[in-house]
């Protein structure tokens, strides 16, 4: 195993699944005062399809590239770690651009913010172990592709 070889299959996914992030941000936050409800909804199954596409090509590219399955699965698996925690601290800072929860933030006071920060720090640690396990997973279902074509 070539953690080198790994490391640098997974670079693109990774930027990949980061651009998604930013965009699926950027667009709720956008999405939240105008058209919040279905609108924001499909823009984020949508997000989330494309996503779950760019873990599988990682575990395809990764077997293209000379790499085994277990390789496949850690590509995916980086991808998701590495990505799910620069999105997380976007997010984290994003929270503080909405213009409407910071109205409620200033209202609520210093324990509402509090709870708020607790609650992304919470989804922070969820949504990076979620990405590392459905990295892996859709890494060896790419993975297993890219070996029987």
């Amino acid at each position: 195993m070539d953690f080198k070889k790994i490391i640098k299959a997974a670079l693109i996914p990774t930027v990949a699944l980061v651009v998604l992030g930013v965009i699926g941000t950027v667009l709720s936050l956008v999405l939240s005062g105008v058209l919040a409800g279905l609108l924001g909804a499909v823009v984020s199954i949508g997000i989330f399809a494309v996503s779950c596409l760019v873990l599988l090509y990682a575990g395809y590219s990764a077997t293209k590239q000379k790499l085994d399955l277990v390789s496949a699965v850690l590509v995916g698996a980086v991808a998701g770690f590495v990505s799910s925690i620069i999105n997380g601290i976007i997010s984290l800072i994003a929270v503080f651009f909405n213009p409407a929860l910071t109205a409620n933030l200033s209202a609520a006071g210093a324990g509402g913010s509090a709870l708020v920060i607790a609650g992304v720090l919470i989804a922070l640690v969820v949504g990076v172990f979620f990405w590392v396990v459905a990295g892996a997973v859709l890494g060896a279902i790419g993975g297993f592709i890219g070996q029987k074509m």
